[in-house]
């Protein structure tokens, strides 16, 4: 009896072998994108130079929220544009967002962590309000 063609194929994408070792499939292609990459960063295309990494933290965190709702805010200049841009709702839900942060975090932050909230958000909040009393008038 002749054997029917299906009209697709059955690929294995699994990475390793039974025995738990890289499939030599696997290790060619790592092997040839490793290559591409070394070859565009050498020619200083594409690839390109990585910042250090610096660890994230509660305070990286609050930091950056507070520093968006800052721009949002309009009191700080948009880095890609130059110019400062008043969004005031995405604002509000930033600041939203940290109150969250707040409420979930109590008991659980350290009294430096706990001071640098508190403090981000009086400040946030007072800002926003003057942000939206210059609108008003």
């Amino acid at each position: 009896m002749a054997e029917e063609k299906s009209g697709f194929k059955v690929a294995d994408r699994r990475l390793f072998t039974e025995e738990g070792n890289l499939r030599d499939e696997v290790a060619r292609e790592s092997t040839k994108e490793k290559r591409f990459d070394d070859t565009l960063n050498s020619e200083g295309q594409t690839k390109a130079k990585s910042e250090p990494d610096v660890p994230m933290t509660f305070q990286m965190l609050v930091f950056s929220l507070s520093t968006t709702a800052m721009l949002q805010l309009g009191f700080l200049s948009n880095p890609e544009t130059g110019k400062q841009e008043k969004n005031l709702p995405a604002a509000k839900q930033t600041i939203d967002i940290l109150e969250i942060l707040q409420e979930k975090t109590k008991g659980n932050l350290t009294s430096e962590e706990f001071q640098l909230l508190e403090a981000s958000l009086y400040d946030l909040k007072m800002t926003y309000l003057k942000a939206a009393d210059s609108i008003k008038l």
